[in-house]
């Protein structure tokens, strides 16, 4: 059984990608975490918020990221940087 850690917000790569221009695009910082406490979430997840704006743009948790995508943001600091490439 999977658990929800949060309000899911959506659903794979491109709603990543939409959260992260609509966290931009509102002035915030996206933050993106592919665990907590030390896990990897259910359902292929990542948390996100949008430190600054979070009134603006809500965060929650967005699932169905896939394995190769969810490893290069494990790996890295600026991991909306990936996203907006991507």
């Amino acid at each position: 059984m999977s658990e929800s850690m949060a309000n899911v917000i959506g659903s794979g790569v491109d709603a990543l990608r939409s959260w992260v221009a609509q966290c931009n695009a509102a002035g915030g910082v996206p933050i993106i975490r592919t665990k907590y406490g030390g896990r990897p979430l259910p359902n292929s997840a990542v948390i996100v918020a949008c430190w600054g704006h979070g009134s603006e743009v809500k965060g929650g948790e967005v699932t169905n990221i896939p394995p190769d995508v969810l490893q290069r943001l494990s790996m890295t600091k600026d991991k909306y940087k990936i996203i907006e490439s991507m």
